[in-house]
């Protein structure tokens, strides 16, 4: 029998994953989860799974600084929002991937393919796996962010986009049209799609930059973002990100 933990933190996801491993009770035992990373690593660290599930954005560090703080490579599992181009990456570097949001047959052949590996060492370079990400990615251009909600997957364009903002454990995305979807993914996550003209300006926070109409300055280094929408709506960045936004914006 495998015991595998569970590293995810968008819990629809999670709840999929964990309801999924309960087809195989002879087969997979799920002995931890977490849904962020530096909580996961000392738990890896104890347990010792020979299975891990792996979300490659989390919200405190990737996947894959994770797997490097390990003292050990677990057979790895990814769990991912990524689209087409990160196949070779993947197939390359794990013993599968999920894309989300994946089925019970999709998740089947998961399974098989851990049959087949068994034992065997997983030696992952995760420097190459990054590469190919990184190079895959920019060779593969989107225009729209697919939105899911209640069901359905709605595409914004990125130029209707003013900002998001995180809610909780979901993301409201605000559009020049006065409209506004709740999206089940993460902040994180969303940042990893997005396109340049998109910042982060707090951790609650990310604008396009073509949207930013004002800037006032705040006390401890910080600014006040005024946009160009209907409300002029004020964001004023997080101290860690005030640095950033000046770079962004050049001044």
């Amino acid at each position: 029998m495998f015991r595998a933990f569970l590293l995810e933190d968008e819990e629809p996801a999670r709840l999929r994953v964990k309801k999924l491993l309960s087809n195989y009770p002879t087969e997979i035992e799920l002995v931890g989860e977490a849904d962020h990373g530096r909580v996961a690593i000392a738990n890896i660290e104890t347990l010792k799974p020979e299975v891990l599930f792996l979300d490659v954005q989390l919200p405190d560090m990737t996947g894959f600084a994770v797997l490097e703080k390990l003292s050990y490579q677990p057979l790895v599992i990814f769990t991912t929002g990524y689209e087409a181009f990160a196949i070779q990456a993947f197939e390359t570097c794990s013993v599968d991937y999920l894309v989300k949001p994946f089925d019970q047959e999709r998740f089947e052949k998961a399974i098989q393919k851990l049959r087949r590996f068994g034992t065997k060492k997983q030696n992952i370079d995760y420097q190459k796996l990054n590469q190919l990400l990184a190079t895959q990615k920019a060779a593969t251009p989107t225009y729209s962010l697919p939105v899911k909600t209640k069901g359905k997957i709605i595409l914004v364009e990125y130029e209707d986009i003013i900002y998001l903002k995180a809610e909780d454990k979901y993301v409201r995305v605000f559009t020049k049209n006065e409209q506004n979807y709740l999206s089940e993914q993460s902040l994180a996550k969303m940042e990893e799609r997005l396109p340049k003209m998109f910042i982060r300006v707090h951790r609650s926070f990310i604008i396009n930059r073509t949207y930013i109409g004002e800037v006032r300055k705040f006390f401890k280094g910080k600014l006040i973002l005024i946009l160009k929408d209907k409300a002029e709506t004020s964001i004023t960045t997080g101290s860690t990100y005030a640095t950033t936004v000046r770079t962004a914006l050049g001044f």
